[in-house]
């Protein structure tokens, strides 16, 4: 009985935690919670969405699949862990994951983004563009629109990634990468002008350290890497497409990954992989 009631409160105070963005925190008091219950699937559930928060995608993986093995029907643990499992390159996984979560719960948004994000991975550009038009009609804020955005403007949708990452910086102008790509997706229509206008806002926002870069977006670093060597940063470029490609080989995302070492090349002769 003093078991449960503590777990309860390990739990609670972990719940608390991850909503004030104390991932970390959340973790430490779920390790406690579980020790003292080992079949509550929600300390395991949200112990791992902590876990996705704070890159550990394999642990997270772990504490999904028990979240899962203790309630099968838990839709929210195997959306989580098909979006663990794409930001490993465990893109087929992935996807039979989202794919559950949906038929489990078709409003669970986060089975879309994580279906959409390994199904661009694998080179499904049609299905990824439903995934992400989808949650950007029914969670339309600037993470939506990103991400749909940033497949548009790599596969040339150029007037849609402008639309959308102009709904990105309006929601939130401090996000300084879409800017970033936004001026690039600017540039390869023909207008030099908004290219470097958003080009300038981007340094700008950068140098006053109020937005931060994805650790884990190959987008944006092939956005800022395209931006820096248009605008003569040579070695700028080419430390951030290396961080693009590093990124999308460990998503296997193949044609990106490609797409990314052909640009360092026609920067860098030089180069040989």
């Amino acid at each position: 009985m003093i078991n449960s009631i503590l777990s309860f409160g390990y739990s609670a105070f972990g719940a608390l935690l991850y909503t004030c963005g104390n991932y970390q925190g959340a973790i430490d008091n779920y390790n406690l919670a579980i020790q003292l219950n080992s079949q509550d699937d929600t300390a395991y559930l949200i112990r791992g969405m902590a876990r996705i928060v704070t890159s550990d995608y394999s642990g997270a993986i772990e504490d999904l699949s028990q979240a899962i093995q203790i309630d099968p029907l838990n839709a929210q643990a195997y959306g989580e862990r098909g979006v663990a499992r794409a930001a490993l390159g465990e893109n087929q996984a992935a996807i039979d994951d989202c794919n559950y979560a949906i038929q489990l719960n078709p409003d669970y948004l986060r089975a879309y983004y994580g279906r959409g994000a390994a199904r661009a991975y694998t080179g499904d550009y049609p299905g990824a563009l439903q995934d992400f038009t989808h949650l950007s009609r029914l969670q339309p804020d600037a993470n939506s629109y990103y991400n749909l955005a940033t497949l548009q403007a790599w596969q040339g949708v150029n007037a849609q990634a402008i639309k959308n990452l102009t709904k990105v910086v309006d929601l939130n102008p401090n996000w300084f990468f879409a800017y970033y790509i936004r001026g690039n997706v600017c540039y390869n229509v023909g207008d030099e002008q908004g290219a470097n206008e958003d080009f300038k806002e981007a340094m700008r926002i950068e140098a006053t350290g109020a937005s931060e870069m994805f650790a884990e977006d190959e987008h944006a670093f092939w956005g800022r890497g395209l931006a820096r060597h248009r605008l003569g940063n040579r070695e700028g470029a080419i430390a951030d497409l290396q961080k693009a490609a590093e990124i999308a080989l460990k998503h296997k995302n193949t044609a990106f990954h490609q797409m990314v070492m052909d640009l360092m090349r026609e920067i860098n002769p030089e180069q040989s992989s």
